[in-house]
């Protein structure tokens, strides 16, 4: 069946307050609605249009308040995730070239961009995106039996596998959610349902997240059509600049997209013998050039534990975080000190994060639970800009 779609707003009411004779026996009854219901994200690439084909996607926000907006356990901040330590040579720095189950990145080589919907033909750097298991595969569901990196999420998506394939395709088959097994509601070993009809024996599996559209978990398998933004995949890190002692450049820019795919650029002062972070959160790292090279001194590009949110957020008293130790422990944090609120001013290659930003007061270690749940004001939901997403990000590419 079809979207059923009303230019709203909707008044649902129980009866006529001006009329008593319009009686309801029934109003104080609750609506209810299978599969819940949320904020649809009314930027142009991720909004619902009128006419559509039923196979578009329209994305949106499971709940109105208290919604869960990252639920994840953060690969270990990692020196060199982003641009491995080397002279600099040349002032464009040399990005990874490859997925890394220590570092938790991903290669991604193409993505359609969250302004212009535009392919970035890439070679782009995602972070947090990627997992490497042991599995097999059996007409679509597959058996997870050891898991040697960061947890499966829905919306992931196999790379490759090195079990004999049988039957279907292996690359591209999408992890849609978890039948059974799994800790703390973040999957490991277990069974998963998928998008494909996969067969294939046992093997090491690799899974990533690639583009913002992947970031996202499927209502329907068969025919998506609205699907629901994913607290598991959907956040970004800022990332930090290291010189070697003696460094001569001063500044390195970075360029790449936020979570949804939109282009941001940051410009990062160096501090010569030292560890700079960013302020802004990227999800995918599109180069880093500095402003001059230096063929006899060391840089490198570095993951940190500074989380964006994926919805603006104007104060502290507007999020509830919990960061654990583990998988199912739970620490609520009451401290606003490694909270930053968004910046609503302007943007530019300086300023703070659009949406705002949390840091961990501990190292995430790969095992570290952290829950941010957002609480979106009124004043938010009126226009997409700034709106649930705050000003339009600065880009310099």
């Amino acid at each position: 069946m079809a979207n059923t779609a009303f230019s709203g707003p909707l008044m649902v009411f129980g009866q006529n307050p001006s009329q008593p004779s319009d009686y309801n026996p029934d109003v104080g009854g609750m609506s209810m609605f299978i599969g819940g219901a949320g904020i649809m994200d009314p930027r142009t690439v991720y909004t619902y249009f009128p006419g559509e084909s039923q196979a578009a996607y329209d994305y949106g926000w499971l709940g109105f308040d208290n919604i869960t907006t990252i639920n994840a356990v953060p690969y270990t901040k990692a020196t060199g995730a982003i641009v491995a330590s080397a002279n600099a040579t040349s002032a464009t720095l040399t990005l990874v070239s490859a997925g890394s189950a220590t570092t938790g990145v991903n290669i991604t080589t193409t993505m359609a961009r969250g302004d212009t919907n535009a392919v970035d033909a890439g070679p782009l750097v995602a972070l947090d995106a990627y997992t490497s298991v042991t599995a097999s595969f059996s007409n679509g569901v597959m058996t997870i039996t050891a898991n040697s990196a960061m947890p499966v999420a829905p919306g992931m998506v196999v790379v490759s596998t090195s079990g004999t394939v049988s039957q279907g395709t292996a690359a591209g088959t999408q992890v849609v959610n978890q039948l059974t097994g799994g800790t703390g509601g973040q999957g490991v070993a277990g069974t998963y349902q998928t998008n494909g009809n996969l067969t294939a024996t046992s093997g090491t599996v690799v899974l990533a997240i690639s583009t913002p559209s992947q970031c996202i978990v499927l209502n329907n398998a068969q025919t998506p059509s609205d699907v629901a933004w994913n607290a598991m995949t959907l956040y970004g890190r800022a990332v930090a600049v290291t010189a070697a002692s003696g460094a001569t450049a001063t500044t390195a820019t970075v360029n790449g997209y936020d979570s949804y795919g939109f282009p941001m650029t940051e410009a990062i002062t160096i501090t010569a013998g030292s560890q700079v972070s960013g302020k802004k959160a990227f999800k995918y790292i599109k180069s880093v050039v500095l402003n001059a090279a230096d063929a006899t001194h060391a840089y490198s590009v570095d993951t940190t534990d500074i989380f964006g949110l994926p919805i603006r957020s104007d104060s502290f008293g507007d999020v509830l975080v919990n960061y654990a130790s583990s998988l199912t422990g739970v620490t609520l944090i009451t401290a606003a000190t490694t909270y930053v609120a968004s910046d609503r001013t302007t943007a530019t290659s300086t300023t703070g994060d659009v949406r705002g930003t949390y840091g961990a007061f501990t190292s995430s270690t790969g095992a570290n639970k952290l829950i941010i749940r957002q609480s979106p004001q009124a004043y938010m939901t009126t226009t997409a800009n700034p709106g649930l997403y705050g000003v339009t990000q600065y880009s310099g590419f």
